[in-house]
């Protein structure tokens, strides 16, 4: 079945009263004392003399008889020590241990505290959206079981309504069901997600969006025309018509273009399934790349936000490249010299590298056509090196071009994230991560990637794309966005990053 979408007043809904009979149980987050966050005044007595009984209540999530609140039960969830290098992560896992352990102790209609804490401006977002992260569900199991995990959802702020509070309410909620879709679309197997079926997904998600526009390339002709190396890549996987290529083009107008104020292009990386193709994955190493689709999954992700909550100012481009790296007797290999859309050649080095393939012939597109729109800024999305998640673990690597660079855009995309919970790294593209990708033989312009080369891997793929999509020439704001390591492996769901700090940075949000 497909999500029960959340909804204001429908199955979430704003609640003043922590006795309420409407909910059977009350999740409050525990903050350290040091940091001097109020109880609410019906359990603060409770809270403090449970602390005196037992101090693991500031170590993990415990349940509580409580008949000063709905349900006669509470659940602690607290944040542990919070230091000055911490951020709001800390209040996303506390709220998402503490709804997963409400879940475990058979409620289902769970009212969450969410105070406002000074040391974290967007903590009632982050804190919502912790909980609702708890809730989610994976397709292929919402397919098989029907039943759902809750029924109701309560959130409590205070004592009274505030508009400011339902705003925060109205934004987690589109939030989450922006999420929802990205990590559907990321987390499907590779038969349930197949190009195919992602674009009918997305066919489907948008119907009904007067402001979304879904537009699917699906010839073949087309494809070999426009998209050369991703067709590429595609070529062992296209002889089976279940696993053939599309492109998927979604684009948002606000209702007034005249508003209009920013064009993102976001190019994102939909591999379906990497197997390495020629140079095969081994020991191993190819069990969780079903994942390799996570970076067209979030920029889906994006525009769903975007078509719920409406910026006025925001024209928004998403090209999903949507393929797979099969391995068969018509695989591209290494040393085949490709002629990319941009006219560059580029000489195959490793066929796993195939992520930069997929997205340089969109990312070309889009840099050609940018000088159309108003103030454009270019984004490519892709689970694309190894090397990003060995230098900064399960964080995002920024990289911008000259041009994004000047107006510091990745060390704010990097506040942005700071502040809802999706940290991110910020890398420098040099000259040398530009010049390595320069082909080595006669009648080569660009190289897949140079295999003799042991570091900076995520910066000269980012310098491969600025190059193959000529973009070294233009002054146009283009940002590279690495989520090798934030994507989420399993046994973990995708985390839909970087959709939050987009949303943030580029005003999405009410």
């Amino acid at each position: 079945m497909p999500f029960v979408e959340y909804k204001l007043y429908e199955n979430i809904f704003i609640e003043t009263n922590l006795q309420s009979a409407d909910y059977d149980a009350v999740i409050l987050i525990l903050y350290p004392e040091e940091l001097n966050v109020p109880l609410p005044r019906h359990i603060g007595s409770f809270v403090d003399g449970i602390g005196k009984l037992d101090k693991h209540i500031h170590k993990s999530a415990t349940v509580w008889q409580c008949d000063y609140v709905s349900g006669g039960r509470i659940i602690l969830a607290p944040t542990g020590k919070i230091t000055p290098y911490h951020d709001a992560r800390v209040v996303k896992e506390a709220a998402y241990k503490g709804m997963t352990r409400a879940l475990d102790a058979g409620a289902k209609r769970p009212l969450l505290v969410v105070q406002n804490v000074v040391d974290f401006p967007d903590g009632q977002l982050v804190a919502i959206l912790g909980a609702l992260e708890a809730l989610y569900v994976p397709l292929q199991m919402r397919e098989r079981d029907s039943t759902r995990n809750f029924s109701r959802i309560g959130l409590h702020a205070e004592e009274k309504r505030t508009e400011n509070f339902e705003k925060i309410v109205r934004n987690a909620i589109a939030l989450e069901r922006a999420r929802v879709l990205a990590r559907d679309i990321g987390g499907g197997d590779p038969e349930r997600m197949s190009p195919i079926k992602i674009a009918e997904h997305l066919k489907s998600t948008f119907s009904g969006y007067s402001n979304i526009e879904v537009r699917i390339v699906e010839d073949e002709d087309i494809i070999n025309k426009d998209y050369p190396l991703l067709s590429a890549v595609s070529r062992a996987a296209s002889h089976i018509d279940r696993h053939k290529p599309r492109v998927v083009e979604i684009e948002y107008k606000p209702s007034d273009p005249a508003r209009i104020s920013e064009t993102l292009l976001l190019v994102g990386k939909g591999v379906t399934y990497d197997t390495g193709g020629a140079d095969i994955k081994i020991s191993g190493k190819m069990a969780g790349m079903a994942r390799d689709k996570c970076g067209a999954a979030a920029a889906a992700g994006f525009l769903k936000a975007c078509s719920i909550l409406k910026p006025p100012h925001l024209k928004v481009v998403a090209a999903l490249c949507l393929c797979r790296n099969s391995i068969g007797e018509d695989s591209y290999v290494s040393d085949e010299l490709l002629l990319s859309k941009s006219g560059k050649t580029v000489r195959v080095t490793n066929t796993d590298a195939e992520g930069r393939f997929a997205m340089a012939d969109a990312l070309y597109k889009f840099a050609e056509t940018a000088a159309q729109e108003l103030n454009p800024h270019l984004y490519t999305i892709a689970t694309l090196t190894g090397h990003a998640r060995a230098c900064y673990g399960n964080y995002v690597a920024a990289m911008d071009n000259h041009s994004a660079r000047a107006t510091n855009h990745s060390t704010r995309l990097q506040f942005s994230g700071t502040r809802v919970s999706e940290p991110i790294e910020v890398s420098y593209v040099r000259p040398e991560d530009l010049a390595v990708n320069v082909g080595k033989c006669k009648g080569d312009d660009l190289l897949q990637v140079d295999m003799e080369k042991t570091f900076r891997h995520h910066q000269l793929a980012a310098g491969f794309l600025i190059k193959v999509s000529g973009l070294e020439d233009k002054n146009v704001k283009y940002t590279h966005l690495d989520i090798a390591g934030a994507a989420g492996s399993p046994p973990c769901e995708p985390t839909a990053v970087p959709i939050l700090s987009l949303c943030h940075l580029h005003k999405v949000l009410l």
